[in-house]
């Protein structure tokens, strides 16, 4: 299965299957490039700020929001890799 990392204004949406994961990003961030490393709920990523003048990588820790919104611990085993639209 893909997961698909996207943003939209002031939100990020991680998508995998019919489960949609959105939360709030930075007002700065302007788009996630590419996906460096996908880590069972863990995403390194490089995202392009409009304060910077290069992408910088990003960490989003997943697994720390599903937490919170009581998800099931396995909801990211069957993701084999994540890209971005």
């Amino acid at each position: 299965m893909t997961g698909i990392l996207s943003h939209n204004e002031k939100f990020s949406l991680f998508q995998i299957g019919d489960l949609r994961i959105k939360f709030k990003t930075s007002p700065y961030l302007e788009r996630y490039v590419s996906i460096l490393k996908w880590d069972n709920g863990y995403i390194e990523c490089l995202a392009k700020y409009s304060t910077m003048a290069e992408p910088v990588e990003e960490y989003i820790d997943l697994r720390f929001i599903a937490g919170r919104l009581r998800l099931p611990e396995d909801v990211f085993h069957e993701v084999e890799e994540v890209i971005v639209a």
